[in-house]
């Protein structure tokens, strides 16, 4: 059909002009990223955080610099949490290896900066260090008490090696039950044979001449 094209184009157009507008006045206005948006800073929930740095092991250029305290219950927490963005490849690796998920990004895509110095990020809020310090004075103030010491297990007295070496000759010289019983079986069938077997004939070529010639007297004198 003619101007079928043309048409379908100017519907794409109308369609475009009277719908929802997305234009956004950058950068009083930010475009909102999805949900698996992989960029921006860290951000951290340090209360669900427990200290295992899966994260700064699972990632590949070492972008992640933590250090990690014990209180007086010997429980670990965060002291610092330094996140290189000029070493980062945003492979979200550290997001994914937290069990807790306790890591996130902020979804901000606006992160250039004219100085490499900025690009060193604390991950650590002020709330976070004060709620660090609470955390550790309050272990100290209430610490649990330690589990009593087991006690000493008595050592098992082994043998001398000489009665040791007694019992393994004394076993190694008594027959077994199964020997003794396979000898007492062979001698039983060897005296069964014995009295079940009978002399038997032995037919020689003189003993057969012999006996054709008495049969041959026999028929003789018949006739």
């Amino acid at each position: 059909m003619f101007g079928k094209g043309l048409i379908t184009g100017l519907g794409v157009t109308l369609k475009h002009f009277f719908g929802k507008k997305s234009t956004f006045c950058y950068p009083e206005e930010k475009l909102p990223m999805t949900e698996h948006f992989r960029g921006g800073h860290l951000v951290l929930a340090y209360k669900k955080c427990i200290a295992c740095t899966l994260c700064a092991q699972a990632c590949p250029n070492q972008a992640l610099k933590l250090k990690v305290v014990a209180d007086a219950n010997k429980k670990r927490h965060l002291s610092e949490y330094i996140y290189l963005m000029g070493r980062c490849l945003y492979c979200d690796l550290c997001v994914e290896s937290c069990p807790t998920k306790a890591l996130s990004w902020d979804k901000d895509y606006a992160i250039s900066t004219w100085h490499k110095a900025d690009m060193t990020h604390e991950v650590m809020t002020d709330e976070d260090r004060a709620y660090l310090a609470h955390v550790m004075a309050e272990a100290a103030a209430n610490p649990k008490p330690s589990a009593p010491p087991k006690p000493p297990t008595k050592p098992v007295a082994s043998p001398p090696p000489q009665a040791v070496g007694k019992a393994l000759q004394g076993e190694a010289e008594k027959p077994s039950a199964a020997v003794v019983k396979g000898s007492e079986s062979r001698g039983e069938t060897a005296e069964e044979t014995d009295v079940e077997q009978k002399p038997s004939v032995v037919v020689t070529p003189s003993s057969t001449r012999e006996i054709a010639a008495e049969a041959g007297k026999e028929a003789t004198s018949h006739v």
